[in-house]
Parts: C-alpha cells; sequence; structure tokens
C-alpha cells in the first residue's frame, strides 16, 4: 500500500512537471513568436511609410539590405511581378499574383501568411502592405531564429524540471508517510484521537469485532483446554483418525501403549501391525462399530472402533483402549482359584467320605476303626483350615476386617509362636530361635501372630532334618523388620515371583506330603499389606529360604 500510494503521489507529480514544462515552454514559444512577427509589422510598416514618402525603390532597397539576417523586402506589382526582393535577383523570382498576402493586401490593405518558402527553404512569416502607388510592400522573416532562442532555452527548463522531479521525489514520500503513519499507528487496544476521522467507524468497528473475536478464542482455548485435560489423563487411550486412518488426535495414554513416541500424524495402520487390530479399524471406516480384544507389551486392550460421521458420509472414526489387564487377570485367578478350592476341597473329601464308607458298610475291621477315625479328623481338620483360610482371603478381598491396634512386644509374640511350633519342630530335629533387638510395635497382634505361625510353620515344613529356623527382629531405616530365615530346600528362582498367590506351590508334591493349604504366604501378604508393609522373599534352591517383612510404625 505504501508504495501504491507512493507511486501515484510520483506519478502524478511528474505529469504536473512535465505539463508545466511543456505549457511553459508553449507560451515560451508563441511569446516569442508573436514578438517576431509583431517586429516584422513594424518593420513593413516603417518601410511603407518611407515608400509611401517619395523614397525611390533603389535607394530605399540599398538602405533595407543590411546583413543575412535582416527580413527580406519585396516590392510586387499590381500584376504579381516582383520589382525589387532585397535577398534575390527579381528578376529570376515567379509572379507572385497568387501569394495569399499580396491578394489580402490588394483587397484589404494588408495581408499576412505562415508558409513554407521554396526560395529560403524555411518556414516563414510574411506580412504585405498595399503602397499608395499601387505596388504591394512585402515584408518576410523566417521562424528558424524563433527555433533557436527556445532551443536555446530547453536545458534550462530541463535543469528546472529535474530540480522540480527532486522536490517532487520528496514531497511524494513525505505525503505518503504523513498518509501512512496514522494508519500504522492505530492502537485498537488504546486512544485513537490522531486516526482520520473518515476511518474511526471502521476502527471501532474493527475494535469491537476484535473484542468479540478475542471472547470466541478464549472460549474455544478454554474448551481445547479443558478437552485436552480430560483425554491427557485419561487412563484409557483415545485416538481419532480420518477416513484415511491418519491419525488426527493422540493422547498421551494411547502414545504410551504403543510406544511410539509423539505419533500424531501417521497413518495408525502403519504404528499396529496386528492383523485384528487392522481389521477392526477395516470394519470402522466402511461403517461397522466393532470392539476386540488387543494384547500388547504384557498388556491387555478392550479396543473399540466407533464411526464417525459427516453430512450422513464416513468421516473417520474413535478409538478407545481400556486396559483390562487387571480385570482378565482377576478373571483368571479366579478361575484358577475355584478349579484350586475344588481341588483341595476334594481331596479331604475324598478321604473323609471314603474312609467313613468303609466304617458305615462294615468294610473296616474293629481295629481299624480308630486308625480311620484319626484319619478323617486329620482331613475334616484339614477342610477347617483350608475353609478359614478362605475366608479370612475374602475378608481382605472385600475390605470387610477392622482390626484394632494394640502396642505390644514383638520379641516376646515370636517366642510364643516358638514355642507353640517347638513339638512340630522337634519332630524333624529343627532348631528354631529369635534373634536381633526387642521393641514395642504397634499393630493388630493377632495378625501378626498369624503371620509369624504361617512363615515359621512353613520355614519347618520345608527345612531339612537337624536344620534351622532363624526369626531375626530388627529397625531399617524407620522400618520393622521380621525376617523368617531356614536351612530348606529353597525355592527354584521361576517360582518365587509367584509364592504369594493362592494355592500356588512350588512342589506340589512335597506340599502333599505337608498337608499345607497353599494360602499362608497369600495371607502373610495380605496382613502386611493391611498394616501398609511389604513382603519380599530371597532364595537359593537347597541352601534356604528368607521371608523378609516391612512394617511402619503406626
Amino acid at each position: 500500500m505504501k508504495k501504491r500510494i507512493y507511486l501515484n503521489f510520483l506519478i502524478i507529480i511528474l505529469m504536473c512537471a512535465m505539463l508545466l514544462s511543456a505549457s511553459v515552454s508553449g507560451v515560451f514559444y508563441n511569446a516569442t513568436r508573436n514578438r517576431e512577427i509583431e517586429a516584422v509589422k513594424d518593420r513593413a510598416s516603417l518601410a511603407a511609410d518611407l515608400l509611401n514618402q517619395a523614397v525611390n525603390a533603389e535607394g530605399f532597397s540599398d538602405y533595407l539590405n543590411y546583413g543575412n539576417d535582416a527580413a527580406r523586402i519585396t516590392i510586387i506589382a499590381p500584376d504579381g511581378a516582383v520589382l525589387l526582393d532585397n535577398k534575390t535577383d527579381a528578376g529570376l523570382l515567379a509572379n507572385h499574383g497568387d501569394r495569399e498576402e499580396f491578394r489580402q493586401a490588394l483587397e484589404t490593405g494588408r495581408g499576412e501568411a505562415m508558409r513554407y518558402s521554396s526560395t529560403l527553404g524555411e518556414e516563414t512569416y510574411y506580412y504585405a502592405i498595399l503602397l499608395e502607388d499601387g505596388n504591394v510592400l512585402r515584408v518576410s522573416k523566417t521562424m528558424s531564429r524563433i527555433a533557436g532562442v527556445f532551443l536555446s532555452v530547453i536545458p534550462a527548463i530541463a535543469a528546472v524540471t529535474a530540480v522540480v522531479l527532486l522536490i517532487a521525489n520528496t514531497l511524494a514520500r513525505r505525503l505518503t508517510r504523513n498518509i501512512i503513519d496514522p494508519l500504522g499507528s492505530i492502537d485498537f487496544d488504546g486512544d485513537n484521537s490522531n486516526v482520520y476521522d473518515e476511518l474511526l467507524p471502521y476502527v471501532k468497528k474493527i475494535d469491537q469485532q476484535k473484542g468479540e473475536l478475542n471472547e470466541q478464542f478464549a472460549m474455544l482455548k478454554n474448551r481445547a483446554d479443558t478437552i485436552e485435560a480430560i483425554t491427557g489423563n485419561m487412563k484409557e487411550g483415545l485416538i481419532l483418525i480420518d477416513k484415511a486412518g491418519v491419525m488426527l488426535t493422540v493422547n498421551q495414554s494411547a502414545s504410551d501403549i504403543f510406544r511410539e513416541g509423539d505419533i500424531t500424524g501417521k497413518n495408525i495402520l502403519h504404528i499396529c501391525r496386528d492383523v485384528e487390530f487392522h481389521a477392526g479399524i477395516k470394519k470402522c471406516l466402511s461403517g461397522a462399530d466393532n470392539e476386540i480384544i488387543y494384547e500388547r507389551a504384557d498388556k491387555i486392550y478392550s479396543v473399540y472402533f466407533s464411526c464417525v460421521y459427516n453430512d450422513g458420509k464416513i468421516n473417520g472414526g474413535v478409538i478407545f483402549l481400556l486396559d483390562i489387564s487387571e480385570k482378565h487377570e482377576a478373571e483368571k485367578q479366579r478361575r484358577e482359584f475355584s478349579a484350586n478350592v475344588s481341588h483341595e476341597l476334594k481331596t479331604p473329601l475324598t478321604t473323609v467320605l471314603a474312609l467313613s464308607e468303609m466304617i458305615e458298610n462294615g468294610m473296616a475291621q474293629q481295629g481299624d476303626i480308630k486308625a480311620f477315625a484319626g484319619k478323617i479328623s486329620v482331613q475334616a481338620k484339614r477342610l477347617v483350615n483350608i475353609i478359614e483360610d478362605i475366608i479370612k482371603l475374602s475378608e481382605f478381598d472385600e475390605g470387610e476386617i477392622i482390626a484394632e491396634y494394640t502396642s505390644f512386644d514383638l520379641y516376646e509374640l515370636t517366642e510364643s509362636v516358638i514355642d507353640v511350633l517347638r513339638q512340630k519342630a522337634d519332630e524333624k530335629r529343627i532348631n528354631v530361635n529369635v534373634t536381633g533387638e526387642r521393641f514395642h510395635i504397634t499393630a493388630n497382634r493377632q495378625m501378626i501372630d498369624e503371620l509369624l505361625y504361617n512363615l515359621i510353620d512353613n520355614a519347618i515344613k520345608y527345612n531339612k532334618e537337624n536344620g534351622s529356623v532363624t526369626v531375626l527382629l530388627r529397625r531399617d531405616n524407620g522400618l520393622y523388620k521380621i525376617t523368617v530365615s531356614d536351612t530348606g530346600i529353597g525355592i527354584p528362582k521361576e517360582h518365587q515371583s509367584r509364592v504369594f498367590e493362592r494355592f500356588y506351590r512350588a512342589d506340589k508334591s512335597r506340599s502333599k506330603q505337608t498337608g499345607g493349604t497353599g494360602l499362608g504366604l497369600s495371607i502373610v501378604k495380605h496382613i502386611a499389606e493391611y498394616h501398609g508393609g511389604r513382603v519380599a522373599v530371597s532364595s537359593d534352591t537347597g541352601t534356604g529360604t528368607a521371608v523378609e517383612c516391612f512394617f511402619p510404625p503406626a
């Protein structure tokens, strides 16, 4: 805009300067030409006066014949014959009876004409006067002198024009700046008192529209921030794709699922190579909502594909990835738990049923009845233990346990548990002892008692004869630590991460011999977690096992 205004100003001023120069030149030329014509007329009138005063033509010719720049004087007879010419021999000249100025002079006494002279070879002005004797005096002069004078002043005119152009350029720049600066200084947020009056309505309108746009932008930004905050903090993956499969929006959870960094703008078919996933996308983009189960990086997702329509046509799709790993694992554990419970209950029940039927049907000898009753009692106790452990775990799962905390001597409690298990330890010649610090803890005494019982009982069960079990109590970085270590058979590395699962046994054949329920360590883990603690195991096959329990101060 600035350049255009500047060029327009410059062109206008340039045209004005050129028109002025041309006008001045024309006026100057006409003034000079008129002056020369008047000079010719004055000379002709003077010459006519002299001739009318009876000066002879020959003497007159000698009187006026001065220099090559003098006017040409011709005396023409009434019949057109040339009597006298101060520039050329009159006898050589043709009859001038057809000359315009000559005829006008005969008719009106005076005549004039401007034409090209073949004698002088230039444009010539002719002025004729009728003399008293009937002859015609004609004075003529070429216009070359006028052109010469005009040409002599052209450099000066050109110089003046150049100066005018320089001034015009400066003025054009200044005028352009004066016009543009107020426009460039418009402040839609401040005072605009220096704005052109003609622009004030537009400035106010723009300012109003700007305010409306700012409000709409703020509203859209707020909505976008809200949506981004919601989708960004979603644990579920959310992906929006266009009809070509290019991802338009990907939240952080979806990026973490595919572990590809920023995948926005990429085609989802290139990111995920799963055949079933591809089939789900194709169904979605063809107009069919669908759902699949998708497994990736040890996680299981339920993936929902939903079509997006625009004006009745499919414009893309929404992909929603819901992590169902825990639900899937819980369902798996539920099935395993049901199978394990059925198996664990079936074994002693089968034994009880078989022995009781033998007694009932008289198949058992009188001497065996007492032994059968003893076995039935053992299996019944085992059933009760399994059921009690299952009930305890169920209470932990349902959060139904509300235990009272008391302060007690942990060292003293450990000694009492060891005393209860002393007979079992002595049967295998296993030495059980407690060592470490004496301190009081605030916890549920019954649960800690059961935790110690299960740990020490397992250490005895899975120990070697003449082995040992050591319970170490100490404080470690502000935590209470209970370590139960044994010199038993140990746990293979591949089983250590699963020993706290319900009914899981590293050595199933040995577990059947010992009569364990397979729920002891699972109960230990739940008790530790109930008190805000944790449990860990370390073991080497054949060298023993150490189970560590950490409890924070209550």
